[in-house]
């Protein structure tokens, strides 16, 4: 049976969706696998731990070298903490404040949304911050 040129634009048009699906896939998995993944691993190995991977991998490091900068890292990631403290004190203090104005422009069914809100922003940045 003859293809007829209805049925070729057809499928040509069925290839080309595939042929998106397929780059999209892939696409996705890229980021996934290289961008997405390195940040779920922050956890397991804590901070230090996750740069020690990424800088051991960036730069080739042998056991050696890696006892030799692990403790340089750690006292580098306590410093940044002790150094965050007081302006992450500040910001709390600053969202606390504007909370309050926010939720004085609310009604009350909002009020509760804006609670389970900011419930989240705060465990986000507990994630991130560790404080």
């Amino acid at each position: 049976m003859p293809l007829t040129s209805k049925s070729k634009m057809a499928l040509a048009g069925a290839g080309i969706f595939l042929a998106g699906l397929l780059a999209g896939t892939v696409g996705t998995a890229l980021v996934a696998k290289y961008h997405i993944l390195p940040l779920t691993r922050m956890d397991r190995p804590g901070a230090a731990g996750f740069f020690m991977e990424r800088l051991s991998v960036a730069l080739k490091l042998d056991d050696e070298q890696r006892r030799g900068i692990l403790p340089i890292v750690e006292e580098t990631l306590l410093r940044i903490g002790q150094a965050r403290k007081p302006c992450l004190q500040a910001e709390d203090e600053a969202v606390a404040a504007g909370a309050e104005r926010i939720r004085a422009q609310l009604r009350p069914e909002q009020q509760g949304r804006f609670d389970e809100f900011l419930a989240k922003v705060k465990e986000r940045r507990r994630k991130i911050f560790g404080s």
